[in-house]
């Protein structure tokens, strides 16, 4: 079974020099064959994606805010959703569907707990939640440092506000070194 590598970051656009950083990522990630999980957004997760997926047609998975895929096409009009081998949408049935903030916090916790491990690179408020998400559920997280918003912040607030789970987190500015050892900790935590 293939190894389900999360891609949490910034959901805005950010420098030039980041979002060259997510797509350095998203080539790295390519050459091991993984499935990838995105919250279906825009910004620094879609760059990741989407070299991943031009490098090696990468089996890319969407968790999306959106009931269909009409709304998927509103809530991200300037991406190229065909990148995406499955798409997974809010139920309709889900209460607060019509709410987007809910259907975005219903999202980073579903697409965190389908995922084996996870990258954050960047982010804000809503990175932060799916960190914390990973964490509580014990998963295997990779922090890409020196891409601005959290994750600059996570090593120290990680050091000031550490609580016991089984996540192993791991911090470093280069995303070939991340991404060995994200992926050989999923893969020694499979064998068991």
């Amino acid at each position: 079974m293939k190894v389900k590598i999360g891609i949490f970051g910034s959901a805005k656009y950010e420098l030039e020099e980041i979002k060259k950083k997510a797509q350095k990522l998203g080539e790295v990630l390519a050459d091991f064959d993984v499935i990838f999980i995105t919250g279906a957004c825009s910004g620094l997760p879609y760059e990741v994606a989407k070299a991943a997926y031009k490098k090696n047609q990468t089996e890319i998975w969407g968790y999306s805010p959106a009931v269909d895929y009409q709304g998927q096409l509103m809530h991200t009009p300037n991406d190229d959703n065909s990148i995406y081998s499955k798409l997974i949408y809010t139920p309709a049935t889900f209460e607060l569907a019509n709410d987007l903030k809910a259907s975005l916090k219903y999202r980073n916790v579903i697409s965190s707990a389908v995922c084996d491990g996870a990258i954050i690179i960047s982010g804000r408020w809503g990175t932060l939640n799916e960190f914390t998400n990973l964490f509580d559920m014990g998963k295997v997280i990779g922090v890409l440092t020196k891409t601005g918003g959290v994750a600059d912040l996570l090593s120290d607030l990680n050091k000031k506000i550490h609580k016991k789970s089984k996540a192993v987190v791991f911090f470093s500015d280069s995303a070939d070194l991340l991404v060995q050892k994200v992926i050989k900790e999923i893969k020694r935590r499979k064998e068991k």
